[in-house]
Parts: structure tokens; sequence; C-alpha cells
């Protein structure tokens, strides 16, 4: 089976998932990260132009480098069985249309919710199947719905200490400060690093201005007990975070409230807090968390992922 897999940044949970498509026989798969296509200006004239065009003609010509590269290295292979595109509000209706022409099945997973990134409706029409794992979307706009996945393979708990949160900079910071700050009071220990373009003084967490790889992320996510989940405006699917827990035996301290529905949800493991105002008991941060079967975990992991996808 021939596969092609196109997608921006995703802090390392698509190459997960291209690792372990790639492991099985008779899978060949293509992978495209276009954060890795370089563009540069050769000089200022055509920085002004690229400005120009966009202003006026909607045009990008780093968004067209892109898609040219794009181009390129599908036309260099046999057509696909499958293309798989992560954040399909990246590219033009055109370059859409390509790859459609070059796959049996041009298909669609929506990385983001919908309340998160609006672009991404645009051009849902050309794809044969459209995922995504925010049932709100999947009920408004008739998507399929499927959770994201385990990205990391352990069927024995990994035994850790302490609270662990990685994030970008964004409206959850105000709560994951509070956070922080109970969490330091009660004396417990904890790792919360914030990305930011710029460094700021903060009392409660770390600041850094690079994206960590997901080498170095798994290594915090092993090493602790329990992982902060903090959701964005508008997202009520579970992230990443949820199944690396899952994945790993860990602990979880989550604002999403619909995690409660999930047939893993236990209590004794997963602490869902308020948002605004979140009281995380000392009681949760020392008791140990209940070993979740396979026959659950299983559900979740990168395997079922892709027989559902490319069935």
């Amino acid at each position: 089976m021939k596969i092609s897999i196109i997608s921006p940044f995703t802090f390392g949970y698509i190459e997960a998932l291209v690792e372990k498509i790639s492991a099985q026989p008779n899978y060949k798969v293509t992978f495209i990260n276009i954060s890795n296509i370089q563009f540069h200006y050769s000089n200022l004239s055509e920085r002004l132009n690229n400005f120009l065009l966009k202003l006026f003609l909607n045009r990008n010509l780093k968004s067209e480098n892109i898609e040219n590269e794009i181009e390129s290295r599908i036309k260099q292979e046999a057509k696909q069985n499958y293309i798989l595109i992560i954040r399909p509000d990246k590219f033009s209706r055109n370059h859409l249309k390509f790859l459609k022409t070059n796959t049996e099945k041009l298909i669609v997973y929506l990385f983001d919710a919908i309340a998160s990134i609006p672009d991404q409706l645009k051009n849902l029409d050309l794809f044969d199947e459209v995922y995504s794992y925010e049932l709100e979307d999947v009920t408004v706009y008739n998507f399929k719905f499927i959770t994201n996945f385990i990205p990391l393979d352990y069927i024995e708990p990994v035994k850790g200490t302490g609270l662990f949160n990685i994030s970008s900079f964004d409206e959850r910071f105000p709560i994951i400060q509070k956070v922080a700050k109970q969490i330091k009071d009660l004396n417990y220990p904890y790792k919360i690093v914030i990305k930011k373009d710029k460094i700021i003084s903060c009392n409660y967490v770390d600041i850094i201005t690079e994206y960590w790889n997901m080498d170095t992320v798994s290594k915090y996510i092993l090493d602790s007990a329990i992982l902060l989940d903090i959701q964005k405006e508008g997202q009520h699917g579970l992230s990443f975070r949820i199944f690396e827990g899952l994945g790993t035996g860990k602990k979880i301290i989550t604002t999403n409230k619909s995690v409660s529905n999930y047939d893993f949800y236990r209590p004794e493991n997963i602490l869902i807090i308020d948002s605004l105002n979140p009281i995380i008991p000392m009681k949760f941060l020392d008791e140990k968390a209940i070993e979740i079967p396979e026959s659950i975990k299983s559900k979740y992991r990168r395997e079922a992922w892709i027989k559902t996808i490319f069935s």
C-alpha cells in the first residue's frame, strides 16, 4: 500500500505515526513535513513583491514554493492509495485538486477544532473522507470521528514523580499559572514549560523560545507521575496529552470534562478541574494510578488509528 502524509510541524506526533506505518509490511510511506521546506527571498525586491501579491492578489510566494515542492515530490511517486493531509487550510484549492488526481483516496485529519481554525472548512468538499477528534465538529459538519492516538508504545505503566506540562503561550496561560502556584504551594514537584517567542518573567513556570522535540518531551513525560492538560477555548476533543498519559500509565489533571465519557476514565487517574477555579487535592497527587487494561488501551494505539484511517 502506498501512502503519502503531508503535514506541518506537529510536535513529533505525525512523525510517530509515520514511524509505525513504515514498520508494517507492504506499506510504503512518503512523508512531507512542510515545515522543513525552506524558502528564502533572493532580495528585498522579491520580499516587497510578495507583500504586494498577498495584499492585492491573495498570493503568497512562500506558500506557492511549498506547494511546488510537494507536487514535485508526489510526481516522483506512483499513484498513491492514500494521501493524508493535516491542516488543509495551509493549501490552495488547485493544489488539493492536484493531490486528488494522484491518489485513490484523499483524506484529511483535522488536527485542530474548527472553532480554533475556521479556515479548515474551506475546500473540504474535495476530500473523500474528513476525520476529526472534535465530537462537536463531527456532529455539526458530519465528519467521521476518530480520537488522537497513543504516540508511545509502553505496555506496562512507567513510574515517575512530579507533574509535567508543556504548552504554547496563549489564552491558557492564566489557568496554567494558577495550577502551578497551587502545586508549588503544596510542595509537590513539578516542571511546567511554556513556549513563547520572547522571554517573560514568571514565578511559577519556565519560559522557552524554541519548541522541544518529541524525544525531550517524552523523557519528561516518562519521568513524571502526573500530566497537566489544559484545553484551548472551544476545544472539547481529547488532546494528545490525555493519550500520552493513558499510554504510559500517568495520572492526568485536565479541564476537559468530556474525558469522563471515555471507557478509560477513572476518577482515581483523571482529575477534572474547573478552568476558573482549579482545586487540586493533595490526596489526588499522592495516590497511585489505577492500571487500565490493555484491552481498552489497544483501541487508542497507533495500530488501531492506522487501521481505521487506511482501512
